[in-house]
């Protein structure tokens, strides 16, 4: 009975500005993907919040972000249809039992790519994930990476430790986002201090960002789809990234480097 009740309590919480028809809550977790999501407690920034924003301006309907959960929850109330719209993931991200069938793909929002990162002079060939076999390669823990089945993961707190190893050539080389990457020396002046500099290597890793509409959407699909590209073609877009990321451009209408 007390957990009916709790768990009546937190769907009414979530939910309860949602009563109307025509608003729909998509998923915010309360975990930071700088500068794609930027949570600090219910403060809620970075480039995906405030492409929702734009994106709701777009629609008829009205797009309420839920409060920050833990990642897990949100993916359980999508699920159940509790939350019905995700922003932004990869559909390898959300192809486990229970994800996929429920789950509907609009096109691609924007491109993300992984890149190697070394100590400066310390760079080593790269074309394909083999050639990472048996060398020690900083991470993140918790985060997933491609390959990681052929490298020796060296798991630090955040991508800050993650480049300080790299620098001070406790690792042979990092795994970063390249727009992760442009923010950051963007906003820490920290790393160009010398104990801390590293060159950008090439792409190991492409990863195609869309929004996962819930499978009760499917008559919204297609306006979803406009609106989306509205925002490409008009520039918002790319404006939005370049407040977070000024080194990053455009190359393609989902591609922001």
């Amino acid at each position: 009975m007390v957990k009916v009740l709790c768990r009546a309590i937190m769907v009414g919480l979530l939910l309860a500005p949602a009563a109307r028809a025509d608003t729909f809550t998509y998923a915010v977790t309360d975990e930071t993907w700088a500068p794609y999501w930027i949570v600090e407690g219910d403060k809620v920034g970075g480039i995906l919040h405030e492409f929702m924003l734009a994106l709701d301006e777009r629609l008829p309907e009205v797009l309420q972000a839920s409060h920050p959960l833990p990642p897990l929850r949100t993916q359980k109330l999508f699920r159940e249809g509790l939350l019905q719209i995700e922003c932004c993931v990869s559909k390898s991200w959300r192809s486990a039992a229970g994800q996929a069938e429920v789950s509907l793909w609009t096109i691609p929002v924007l491109d993300t790519e992984e890149v190697l990162i070394f100590a400066p002079g310390h760079g080593f060939p790269y074309q394909r994930l083999e050639d990472l076999r048996g060398r020690a390669i900083a991470t993140v823990r918790g985060y997933g990476y491609v390959g990681s089945d052929y490298f020796q993961r060296i798991d630090g707190a955040d991508v800050r430790a993650l480049i300080y190893r790299v620098a001070q050539g406790r690792s042979e080389a990092g795994i970063l986002d390249r727009l992760q990457w442009r923010y950051l020396q963007h906003e820490y002046a920290q790393l160009k201090a010398p104990g801390w500099r590293v060159e950008e290597g090439p792409v190991i890793n492409r990863s195609r960002l869309r929004l996962r509409l819930h499978r009760n959407l499917s008559t919204r699909l297609e306006s979803f789809n406009a609106a989306i590209r509205a925002l490409q073609r008009d520039g918002t877009l790319a404006r939005i990234v370049a407040r977070y990321t000024p080194q990053a451009h455009v190359a393609g209408q989902e591609e922001i480097r």
